[in-house]
């Protein structure tokens, strides 16, 4: 058992260090060498088992004439001339034994014999072979013998003596000897034939693999542009590149968004750093100057009003970033019932009062559907801020004589609320990314006119968190317009979504 397992350890471990290719060849090769073997053995014992089989025909077909030829010749003693009329096909041994123990067994030869005599001196009558065909060795172990017993019976019936005829194996032999010979010789060259035809075939199969073998090392290099090239053949290779290609665009997208994610945190890192660096370089200031006595006592109230206003900046900052924080952070909402109607009345009331001198009401929108009051589930605060920061955001891009116009209404299930001023509008890359963080179209980048940067960024945030939409589209006659959508609230009484 022990030296079995170990070399069936032997032979895993060397497959095992085999190429795929070798092994896959190697298999194959020991499977046909198994089925050959398998095949060949059962076809040399059948035909072995049927060469006998015709020579124990044989021996039954001639028993009697030899032995009656044979008691003729020994017993009796005719003449061998009278004799001559029957000649049997194949050289036969017959030896005769006599009942009489004390009187020897005789032998006679028909043919001239190829191999030593058969191993065989005296059949008795109580043999057990007596009547049954069985093999023996010849003498020396030259060759074998098919060899038949049987006991002859006077005319009183009893048995006088025993006769046995041997048929030499040889030509079953030799017969048996060249097939095994021819069958190695075919063998041989068809596992050659196989392993190369194996070799080449498994290669070609394997050339597919190979490709996605040089672009997975490709891909390890950092090129994560290349793609397995793809297959006509519906097959498990070409299913198992389309795989590999769907995984790898998926791969792409993800580095494409971690980076575009980490050059967003870059950029967003060194706006923050820069918009709070000119406020807190003015309070340093400022301070310092106050602490040397460069600041006339005529001047204080106005140093530490600047002081005021850079700290309220810095607030004001501080206070947009921790409100994108939250929204990035996903914290669930608690929403309730918010009439937009309402709370947009509100905050044009509020700009207003902020900017006296200028013009800003509240109209219907057109194509909105009669009737219909646009409320939406959301939070009250958050959506008033979305308004808030887009009446001013208008105010503040627009000139003072510049209308702004907050229209509302319900269309289709939606709700909608569009902020529009007739100033300069929007244009080319400032239309493209005024949703974008810290972001001002102003490219003096003046606070005075620029905010923070922050607060259509957090408009975006805001609505896509209640699962709306907000877009920039021109006016009609100049200006610019923030759409933004959402989903209108159903019917009191009635669950959302039903």
């Amino acid at each position: 058992m022990s030296s079995g397992g170990g070399l069936r350890a032997r032979a895993y471990r060397w497959l095992h260090n085999l190429s795929l290719t070798r092994r896959l060849v190697a298999v194959v090769v020991l499977l046909v060498l198994a089925a050959y073997v398998l095949t060949t053995s059962v076809t040399i014992t059948m035909l072995r088992g049927y060469l006998i089989e015709r020579a124990d025909a044989d021996l039954s077909a001639y028993i009697a004439p030899l032995a009656e030829r044979s008691y003729s010749q020994i017993i009796q003693g005719r003449d061998e001339l009278q004799q001559q009329v029957f000649v049997p096909p194949n050289p036969y041994y017959v030896i005769i034994t006599p009942a009489n123990r004390a009187l020897p067994p005789q032998d006679l030869v028909f043919q001239r014999l190829e191999v030593s005599r058969p191993d065989l001196t005296r059949i008795e009558m109580d043999d057990p072979r007596l009547g049954r065909h069985f093999t023996v060795e010849g003498v020396g172990h030259d060759g074998s013998w098919r060899v038949l017993a049987a006991a002859v019976t006077g005319a009183d019936g009893r048995v006088d003596w025993t006769v046995a005829v041997a048929m030499p194996l040889t030509t079953v032999d030799n017969t048996v000897r060249q097939l095994v010979v021819l069958t190695v010789v075919i063998g041989l060259t068809t596992l050659v034939v196989v392993g190369v035809l194996g070799w080449f075939a498994v290669r070609r199969a394997f050339r597919p693999l190979t490709r996605i073998e040089d672009t997975a090392a490709a891909i390890a290099a950092g090129d994560l542009t290349r793609r397995v090239p793809p297959r006509a053949a519906r097959d498990e290779v070409g299913s198992l590149a389309h795989s590999i290609n769907r995984m790898l665009a998926q791969v792409e997208q993800s580095f494409a968004a971690r980076e575009a994610s980490e050059q967003r945190v870059r950029d967003f890192v060194a706006d923050a750093s820069h918009e709070l660096r000119t406020p807190l370089a003015t309070v340093k200031g400022y301070a310092e100057l106050y602490r040397v006595g460069a600041v006339d006592p005529e001047d204080v109230p106005g140093a530490m009003r600047r002081i005021e206003d850079e700290a309220s900046r810095m607030a004001k900052l501080v206070e947009d970033l921790l409100t994108l924080t939250r929204l990035d952070s996903h914290v669930p909402m608690s929403p309730t019932r918010v009439d937009l109607t309402v709370l947009a009345s509100d905050v044009v009331q509020d700009a207003q009062v902020r900017a006296p001198q200028r013009q800003v009401r509240l109209v219907s929108l057109g194509g909105a559907e009669h009737g219909t009051v646009p409320e939406v589930l959301g939070e009250d605060g958050a959506l008033r801020q979305v308004l808030t920061n887009l009446i001013a955001n208008a105010l503040t891009h627009t000139p003072e004589d510049t209308p702004v116009e907050v229209a509302l209404g319900r269309v289709d299930g939606r709700a909608i609320v569009e902020v529009r001023d007739h100033g300069p509008g929007l244009e080319g890359e400032a239309a493209d990314r005024v949703f974008e963080r810290f972001y001002r179209a102003d490219k003096s980048r003046s606070r005075a006119s620029g905010g923070t940067g922050l607060g259509l960024a957090i408009v975006a945030g805001i609505v896509a968190r209640h699962g709306g939409t907000v877009e920039h589209r021109p006016t009609r006659g100049g200006g610019a317009t923030f759409r933004v959508e959402l989903p209108a609230a159903p019917p009191k009484g009635q669950r959302a979504g039903g």
